[in-house]
């Protein structure tokens, strides 16, 4: 299924036509305005809420031209302790669907211009430790069909301790 939106302007004709892919797993991107970027912003912090705190994070995505966008698609979070190889620990993980148009418009934070998540259920060793290692991975369809995937890591300080 394509839908194709086409504006005409006044007097010299100017077409202005742009396309819209239905990808693989129902991802939808339109062409031009398709993601190419994604990193996770300076703005991830810990916070103490509750017993073990949560995690704020702050992802921003990005078109061809460098400008701030939302995006379709999976996003992966993995916090892991610094110190972990890829292998061996798998870590806590936490898996947001931003396929949905109305699920993907609220997590976007429309003054800092990221997408806000927030991520509860800490495991007792981040407390502890006071840091850990996020990855996060940013599924989403190109405009051709194809499947993209971006990828970025972020050395997360916690202002949570176990004595309160």
């Amino acid at each position: 299924m394509i839908p194709v939106v086409v504006v005409a302007g006044c007097q010299r004709g100017v077409v202005i036509r742009e396309e819209v892919v239905e990808a693989d797993e129902g991802m939808v991107v339109p062409g031009p305005f398709a993601p190419t970027e994604m990193r996770i912003h300076p703005l991830t912090h810990a916070e103490a809420v509750g017993v073990n705190g949560q995690i704020v994070l702050h992802v921003e995505v990005r078109d061809g031209w460098g400008d701030t966008i939302k995006g379709i698609g999976d996003v992966q979070v993995r916090l892991r302790r610094s110190g972990a190889t890829t292998l061996g620990e798998s870590g806590t993980k936490w898996d947001i669907d931003l396929r949905d148009f109305s699920t993907n418009v609220s997590y976007f934070d429309s003054v800092t211009r990221t997408y806000r998540f927030v991520l509860t259920g800490l495991p007792d060793w981040f407390t502890l430790e006071g840091r850990g290692r996020l990855r996060v991975l940013f599924r989403t369809a190109r405009a051709d069909g194809s499947i993209e995937v971006f990828q970025d890591d972020f050395e997360i300080v916690s202002v949570i301790t176990d004595d309160g």
